[in-house]
């Protein structure tokens, strides 16, 4: 039989018993909101700063517009830093452990065929890499060792001054704001070296989803690289053929009735979740999209609670209690429990009060409803991130949207009818 230090080294990538290789870092950050900055990334640094020897942090402004790209913030930030694995990060981000950063730059140490380690990635395949909490729900698969990706996600990358010298971030126009991290990795990948993903624990408070110019964005990668395209982004799919199915979706005769499928796809779901959660309502929706507009509409007392349901312990979250951050001046408190915790931690942090549960399965939602009450309750699906639950509160005090015919699914009363 195969011993468990064995196991857990091939699983790791560590011995058992040897502490990982560490290295200094640099955190740089460009910011153009300095509330923000010091409700995240702020905070965070100054909740770990006891993990490690030296906090070397750099936070650039550009609350005036100084730098016409995060490039060129990023590199002036780089030039001011004082070690030599440098990590660029946004400003809404909450890191939950300074230590794991070092590991990961001693990854990079050990193994200089790496150009980029990013904290999430996709695969060739569509596959989302590296364990995070995005908003309000729990993303990605776990890469507990570093694991290559077709390009990492710019909410936190990490990179050796070595290479930085050599291949600034890109200061154009084109690139001002989108994709900067993925041309930096097609950049390093044409010499040779490999971008790769490992799990860098955070929690992205992200209160936008900015596209603006991301076309223009896309379109410059695919004339800058062609011989690298298809590229996979978190957002889509860069150059190379048209698929079949999305030439499908593109026709102009398609595309105003695009969500229909979507809609009738999971409306399937839907009356899943309905007979498992004992006959709850429920509703097609992204709730880290709706998120804020139900917040608006909550009492501000108590706070929501968002619990995000880890099945497999996969991400690291110190926090004992409650992790609280801001969105659109609203608090709100986050954790993350597995299936089985859930029920207790609601109970004991905020009895009676409104709460979120994330990250749920088709099983999980029986789980919920026999273990909580579901009087107040809404369910609601959406194919990108699952299920999820808002309880304690009352349906009149919902979104309009959720009331809309995108959202009720189909053979369904409208919410709240």
């Amino acid at each position: 039989m195969r011993g468990a230090a064995l196991e857990e080294q091939e699983r790791t990538g560590r011995c058992p018993g040897v502490s990982p290789r560490r290295e200094r870092v640099s955190i740089v950050t460009v910011f153009n909101d300095a509330a923000v900055r010091q409700g995240c990334l702020d905070r965070s640094i100054e909740a770990h700063r006891d993990e490690v020897a030296d906090v070397d942090y750099v936070p650039v402004d550009n609350t005036e517009g100084r730098f016409g790209s995060a490039g060129a913030a990023l590199n002036h930030g780089a030039r001011e830093a004082r070690h030599d694995y440098l990590v660029f990060v946004h400003q809404d981000v909450y890191l939950h452990s300074l230590r794991t950063l070092e590991e990961a730059a001693g990854m990079l140490a050990e193994d200089q065929t790496i150009g980029l380690l990013g904290a999430a990635g996709v695969t060739p395949r569509g596959r989302f890499l590296g364990r995070l909490r995005d908003r309000v729900i729990l993303a990605g698969e776990p890469a507990t060792r570093p694991t290559p990706v077709d390009c990492v996600d710019e909410v936190l990358f990490m990179v050796p001054r070595r290479l930085l010298d050599r291949h600034p971030l890109s200061e154009e126009d084109d690139l001002a704001w989108h994709a900067y991290a993925v041309d930096f990795g097609l950049r390093v990948r044409a010499e040779g070296l490999r971008v790769c993903v490992v799990d860098m624990p955070l929690t992205h408070n992200s209160l936008t989803v900015n596209v603006d110019r991301l076309d223009v964005a896309y379109e410059a990668l695919a004339a800058r690289h062609p011989q690298a395209m298809p590229v996979i982004t978190p957002q889509g799919r860069i150059g190379g053929r048209p698929r079949l199915a999305d030439r499908i979706r593109a026709a102009p005769s398609l595309s105003a009735h695009r969500w229909r499928y979507r809609w009738l796809r999971e409306s399937l779901s839907a009356h899943a979740a309905s007979r498992a959660a004992g006959g709850s309502p429920c509703l097609l929706g992204d709730i880290r999209i709706d998120v804020d507009d139900l917040l608006t509409r909550l009492p501000s007392e108590p706070p929501l609670l968002v619990v995000n349901v880890d099945h497999n312990s996969t991400f690291t979250d110190e926090c004992a209690d409650t992790l609280a951050l801001k969105r659109a001046g609203r608090l709100i408190r986050l954790i993350s429990r597995p299936l089985d915790a859930v029920a207790d931690a609601i109970r004991i942090i905020e009895p009676g009060g409104p709460v979120l549960v994330t990250n749920l399965r088709l099983a999980d939602l029986a789980h919920i409803a026999s273990v909580l009450p579901t009087d107040r309750c809404v369910v609601g699906f959406r194919d990108s991130i699952g299920y999820w639950m808002v309880l304690g509160t009352s349906h009149a005090v919902m979104p309009a949207t959720w009331r809309s015919p995108r959202a009720t699914p189909l053979g369904m009363p409208v919410l709240g009818c």
